[in-house]
């Protein structure tokens, strides 16, 4: 159940970096307009160093793309428009939704540390990545966080449950939790049975997607890609023949990140949607001892690992260990491009006068790529739904 590309390159995370900074730079200079500074890392490969590419380097080209279409302004910093002790709304100023979600996810914190429980809304965002992240980060600092975002009633691709055409985006969630072991458990998941990156990953490969995923424009199911990208299909909601669960927690989601924060929900006629945001973070301290809770999650952990597994599962795994261990590999070996987005880095360079990124020899062949394997193989759930490709 491993997916493995038909082709591609492995490439170091530097020279993805390198390379980004000379197409904002090139940008810059060519149209005359500043960057943030926290702009250049923000179409990030970070997503690709946990297993999930369809939030990493396959969005670069089409970010450079929107910049150069002013859907995105690499310039722009958020703005606070509405501000209380435990509450606050961000507006994103049509910048980078990762630049909106550190900094709505940084005042929950700092807020939450003086209150208890603190909450940032945040609208106007070009595409916000990946939500788990910033769920991640403040698990590590002691505080329990959730992240959910719609597309300001845009992105509509999943059919509601029962239905077969779009009106629904995606709408992901987050939640993160400490633990006293080596990673936070964090759940990262779209309330479609599959990110829409996912499905995009799939065909630049020309490959299927697994059964169950999609609809074509007559309700029909269906593996093939062009079915969803060209002919009018959807999405289905998370759950399979349960999907009304799926399905329901994405409305919910649509109304809290986009009528609480003013980017709007789902609707007939949208113009030039943009992403809206709800973070929320609480200290333990104000309920528990940090310590205790802690322990109280480690054993939890324990226990669920303990169980046997089904024929053909080595282990079970919890939300956010398979991240951990593909971080640790790729962190040390980099990652792998398929062919339609290197061919797209390549072109973006060229329109760019960059030089392309360069590719590595040694990366992903030895002992760690069995180990890479292994881990993925071993998940209770595809691994492809649990975000690792290389």
């Amino acid at each position: 159940m491993f997916p493995e590309f038909s082709w591609s390159r492995p490439c170091q995370i530097s020279a993805l970096a390198r390379w980004r900074r000379g197409c904002a730079h090139s940008f810059c200079r060519r149209e005359r307009r500043s960057i943030t500074r926290h702009s250049s890392r923000h179409t990030s490969s970070r997503a690709n160093l946990v297993g999930h590419d369809s939030h990493g380097v396959i969005r670069v080209a089409q970010c450079l793309d929107a910049i150069e279409n002013e859907h995105l302004l690499p310039a722009a910093e958020c703005a606070v428009t509405v501000d209380h002790v435990s509450s606050t709304v961000l507006d994103g100023q049509r910048g980078f939704g990762q630049v909106a979600g550190q900094r709505a996810m940084h005042l929950a914190v700092e807020k939450a540390a003086r209150s208890g429980v603190a909450a940032v809304a945040a609208r106007n965002c070009y595409h916000s990545g990946r939500l788990g992240s910033y769920a991640a980060w403040a698990a590590k600092r002691g505080f329990v966080a959730l992240v959910m975002v719609n597309a300001g009633g845009g992105g509509q691709t999943v059919a509601p449950f029962g239905g077969l055409a779009r009106r629904l985006a995606t709408n992901p969630i987050a939640i993160a939790a400490p633990s006293n072991g080596d990673f936070p458990v964090v759940l990262d998941i779209a309330t479609s049975v599959a990110p829409e990156g996912k499905v995009r990953s799939c065909h630049q490969r020309g490959e299927p997607v697994p059964s169950g995923w999609i609809v074509d424009d007559e309700g029909r199911p269906t593996t093939n890609t062009d079915d969803f990208y060209s002919a009018g299909g959807a999405l289905l909601p998370l759950g399979g023949s349960a999907g009304h669960k799926g399905f329901g927690l994405a409305l919910l989601i649509d109304i809290l990140a986009g009528a609480l924060s003013g980017a709007g929900c789902c609707r007939e006629e949208v113009v030039d949607a943009r992403d809206g945001m709800l973070v929320i973070a609480i200290d333990i301290a104000r309920y528990t001892s940090p310590q205790a809770f802690g322990e109280h999650v480690r054993r939890l952990i324990g226990y669920v690992k303990s169980s046997p597994t089904v024929p053909g599962v080595e282990e079970v795994l919890v939300p956010g260990e398979l991240e951990h261990r593909c971080q640790m590999i790729r962190s040390r070996h980099g990652i792998q491009v398929d062919e339609a987005t290197w061919l797209a880095l390549e072109a973006a360079s060229r329109a760019r006068g960059v030089a392309a990124p360069k590719p590595s020899k040694s990366i992903l062949a030895g002992p760690h790529v069995a180990a890479d394997r292994s881990a993925a193989e071993g998940a209770a759930v595809d691994p492809m739904t649990a975000g690792v490709v290389t």
